[in-house]
């Protein structure tokens, strides 16, 4: 079992950006002067989100998000699809989680779909079949996904999704962010049985799983935290067909800090879009939007 070298903790107050915000005119207008409040612009994610599309589809097992960045190109782009964890569901993971503000981090040439989710245990699946999810999507959008990778990443309790989506001949990688709550040789089976099947795994609460797992494939490259920037990804772990980080964060922290989930994607095979806001640092999140979705299908 390889194992990448140790990092050093890294805050997550570190390197915070806000955006601007509307500045107060304080000083008194003198007549005939109409000049108004100045406006400083958006922050660099903000505007990156701003100038994607955005979709919400209101279907009938539940809505789904979809976040296409500008300068998407589905010939060369790909298809990455978040299952959000219990406790949430997609509208408040979108928002709360900031979801397309760490998609456009992440700078990917990509579409990104958030579909709904069981938000507790003994909950039904809204969407079991990926193939039927991603038709909806197109169907919705009138873009056409990416094929050149597609992706699952899920969060915490997505595993049950994730299991259901095992037999998918679409499905490239799989990544697994303190999601290995279930079958642990499904998910080895899977793995294993195709070489273009790539596990990444993420172990906080779930750390006896993903250990278990990791023991059972001795080629798995191990990193025991992540690392504080981009660059700083290990090259093998860039390209291991099995990685796995044994997390500093904590379980939700993984994916509403605008740290782990950015860096995750950012180790995916997928082409850059150079316009995107990728050379912020990692946790660069702005303030929590208030606005809402500002697009909207119905199935």
């Amino acid at each position: 079992m390889q194992r990448a070298r140790v990092w050093m903790p890294l805050s997550l107050g570190a390197g915070l950006a806000t955006v601007a915000v509307a500045v107060v005119w304080l000083g008194a207008a003198t007549a005939g002067d109409p000049t108004p409040p100045a406006i400083d612009a958006p922050g660099p994610i903000a505007a990156a989100v701003n100038a994607g599309r955005h979709v919400r589809i209101e279907a009938p097992r539940g809505p789904v998000h979809v976040w296409i960045p500008k300068g998407y190109r589905p010939d060369t782009g790909a298809t990455v699809i978040y299952v959000h964890g219990y406790f949430d569901n997609a509208d408040t993971a979108w928002s709360a989680h900031q979801l397309p503000e760490q998609f456009a981090m992440s700078a990917l040439n990509a579409m990104f779909i958030v579909p709904e989710a069981p938000v507790a245990q003994r909950v039904a699946i809204n969407y079991p079949d990926l193939s039927e999810l991603l038709r909806l999507v197109e169907d919705n959008t009138g873009v056409t996904r990416g094929a050149a990778l597609t992706v699952a990443i899920g969060h915490s309790g997505a595993f049950r999704t994730l299991q259901d989506w095992l037999d998918e001949p679409l499905l490239d990688q799989l990544v697994m962010v303190d999601a290995m709550y279930g079958d642990e040789d499904l998910i080895i089976n899977w793995y294993k049985s195709s070489p273009r099947h790539r596990l990444i795994m993420v172990g906080e609460d779930t750390v006896l799983g993903t250990e278990s797992v990791a023991a059972k494939l001795p080629e798995a490259v191990i990193l025991d935290r992540f690392p504080p920037s981009y660059e700083l990804w290990p090259a093998d772990a860039k390209r291991a067909k099995l990685v796995y980080i044994r997390a500093q964060f904590t379980h939700m922290e993984l994916v509403n800090a605008g740290i782990a989930l950015p860096s995750l994607l950012r180790i995916l095979p997928i082409e850059r879009l150079a316009e995107l806001p990728w050379q912020l640092p990692l946790g660069s999140l702005p303030p929590l939007p208030d606005a809402a979705p500002d697009d909207a299908a119905t199935d």
